[in-house]
């Protein structure tokens, strides 16, 4: 090893001549015993200078948080903040260079960690007053998530050297919150199509209401939904009528199969609803059933009933189909017969389709397919499928109901007449979401499905978020809709969802929050878009009242004031075909009581995820208007797990 002096000399010669990282380059070490004078990164000594030197203090301290477990400080970044003190006995101001190693298994000093671009691979402070506390903060780049460090210091006056380091003091930097591995996006990946993954959503069933004239039952309970009509006084016969829901097999093989000769499968305005249990909607389409359609007659003698019925009964099915892009719509019902008393000779249905908001939907003509007329002799000859049309004439927007009406009389009996509507299957009409005017169920729930193919690191960010913070925006598994905030003309506060997402990801006059503050190891995409860019990505979106950025008086059901107040990450290619999504390690981990999400990634994979692929391929096409719900899913993150810290995940899984 050089003598003090000559080491000294040699560094005066370096500075003196050459550049510091000239300098750098030649008096690296790896002793970490060496004197301090060995690294001159504070200047050059001026031995011949009399007084006193400066001296390190004995508890060095590593942060922000400076707090310690067993003995070692924790680190909640990577830009650490290394302290120490620092006095000199002739009072005069002085600076700490520090020194950081990597550690052993026993926690003494490995391998010196060179910062880079900084003249001997360390870091010097500002001056400060003797017995004040000197600080330097560990640029980017220089420190890894989960790995235990130590570093000592050394103080300057400008003049003098201490003889020796300070005491060692080890420090921890926080291990990752998220690393989610994805593969390349795929610039070619077809479009997909939404309707793939709108699954039936289950209904109530219609509710009954009476429909005049109506007698009280005789042998049966108005409260079981009986609708009775008047006495037959020449046979005895007291008629009554009832819808019931029935999902037995041989209901549904009935509307399957029908009845008849030919057994030919039955005819179907929407193609999911045979076999189908219950009522069920999706946003254009409705499958009301299945039923039994049931007409009796109470036979009664002297007032009283003999407890002798008289009974048919038939299996009914409704469905309905609407339009996105015109006013008119159609609904077919099927009718099938289950079983005719031979005693009512014949039953003949008369069916009535109405359009509750007459002013403003028309009903066109009934078409049926089969008589409605059934012998009690032989009633199973045919089944009957009849077809109507309905068309919204309103202005603007409106909800509508369809009311079913079916009375049934026979040669023995007279008329009873039972009527329905299914309330969850209201129909809006509108002509806001579109140029063309159109109709949807509005009570269902679609479900937006992100191009994971196309953008996955997108996806990933968006799962996570979902997933992991309390607000689960847009999960269907925690009953957390997502809310669509149109356009501001199309909005109830008149709310531009450009300004939630300048809270999230602001612009400045210096450029935009990722290239100014988002992390530099982004990764861009020039080899599918030339100008690619590093980009801002929220969540929950923009266009949502769950968006950190919509105020809480306008309807915001997460506000902040600050993007700075999400769970902060990036995207990176770590190598061809592998891309990771990280927390930020240069900043403090996500708690995991955040209400909002905020990626720095390519600008291509920012505005290909949702994009046109949201406002024609989803809002339009299921007519989304203001305030209206909807769930994200991500299929292919269904193997993975959110409730453990770090969350880790490959997708695809291997």
């Amino acid at each position: 090893m050089l003598s003090r002096i000559g080491v000294i000399a040699a560094s005066l010669v370096l500075l003196g001549s050459g550049t510091a990282t000239a300098a750098a380059d030649l008096t690296t070490r790896t002793d970490p015993s060496a004197p301090p004078s060995a690294t001159p990164a504070a200047g050059p000594e001026k031995n011949t200078r009399a007084g006193s030197r400066p001296v390190s203090g004995k508890t060095p301290k590593a942060g922000p948080t400076f707090t310690q477990t067993d003995g070692t400080w924790q680190v909640n970044r990577t830009e650490a903040v290394l302290r120490n003190t620092v006095s000199d006995a002739d009072g005069d101001k002085a600076n700490l260079t520090f020194e950081v190693w990597t550690t052993n298994a026993d926690g003494s000093p490995k391998a010196k960690v060179e910062i880079k671009d900084r003249p001997y691979g360390v870091l010097v402070s500002d001056y400060v007053a003797s017995g004040k506390t000197a600080e330097v903060e560990i640029p980017h780049g220089n420190l890894k998530p989960g790995v235990t460090y130590t570093f000592h210091t050394s103080a300057y006056d400008g003049s003098l050297y201490e003889t020796d380091w300070s005491p060692w003091a080890k420090f921890k930097i926080r291990d990752r919150a998220v690393d989610i591995k994805v593969p390349e996006p795929d610039k070619g990946a077809p479009t997909l199509n939404q309707d793939d993954h709108q699954q039936p959503q289950k209904i109530a069933q219609p509710t009954m209401a009476a429909v005049d004239p109506t007698q009280p039952p005789m042998g049966r309970s108005a409260a079981d939904g009986w609708n009775c009509g008047e006495l037959n006084e020449e046979t005895g016969i007291q008629p009554c009528s009832r819808l019931v829901p029935d999902d037995s097999k041989k209901t549904r093989d009935a509307l399957t199969k029908g009845t008849g000769s030919a057994k030919a499968a039955l005819p179907h305005l929407v193609d999911w609803c045979p076999n189908l249990m219950d009522s069920h909607i999706k946003r254009y389409e409705a499958c009301i059933g299945s039923f039994l359609f049931e007409y009796e007659g109470i036979v009664v003698k002297d007032g009283k009933p003999t407890g002798e019925v008289l009974n048919s009964s038939w299996a009914l099915g409704q469905e309905v189909k609407l339009s996105r892009n015109t006013a008119s719509f159609d609904q077919q019902l099927i009718l099938v017969p289950v079983a005719v008393d031979a005693k009512f000779l014949s039953v003949t249905l008369n069916v009535e389709f109405d359009c509750l908001l007459a002013d403003r939907c028309t009903t066109g003509q009934q078409g049926w397919d089969g008589a409605l007329v059934w012998s009690g002799a032989d009633p199973f000859t045919h089944s009957a499928v009849g077809t109507s049309s309905h068309t919204w004439t309103g202005t603007s927007a409106d909800t509508l109901d369809l009311s079913t009406k079916i009375t049934a009389y026979s040669p023995v009996a007279n008329p009873a007449a039972t009527r329905w509507h299914a309330t969850d299957a209201e129909i809006r009409c509108d002509k806001i979401a579109t140029t063309k005017p159109g109709c949807a169920f509005h009570k269902y729930i679609p479900t937006w499905v992100m191009n994971f193919d196309k953008t996955p690191v997108a996806v990933a960010h968006a799962w996570l978020i979902q997933s992991k913070l309390p607000t689960h925006p847009g999960s269907k598994a925690h009953n957390k809709p997502m809310f669509f905030l149109p356009v501001a003309a199309k909005n109830g506060p008149g709310h531009d969802p450009q300004k939630n997402r300048d809270v999230i990801c602001p612009d400045s006059t210096n450029g935009s929050w990722a290239s100014q503050h988002g992390h530099p190891d982004t990764t861009t995409v020039p080899e599918i878009s030339a100008s690619d860019k590093p980009s801002c990505d929220e969540f929950a979106y923009a266009s949502t009242y769950n968006s950190g950025g919509m105020p809480a008086n306008l309807g915001g059901l997460n506000p902040v004031s600050s993007g700075d107040a999400c769970v902060q990450t990036y995207a990176t290619r770590v190598k061809q075909g592998e891309w990771h999504l990280y927390d930020d390690e240069r900043l403090a981990g996500p708690t995991w009581n955040e209400v909002c999400g905020r990626s720095a990634m390519s600008g291509w994979i920012n505005s290909t995820s949702m994009g046109g692929a949201f406002s024609s391929g989803f809002s339009a096409k299921y007519r989304l208007l203001d305030q209206d719900p909807y769930w994200v899913s991500f299929p292919q993150f269904g193997h993975c797990d959110a409730s453990k810290t770090p969350v880790t995940c490959t997708v695809p899984k291997p």
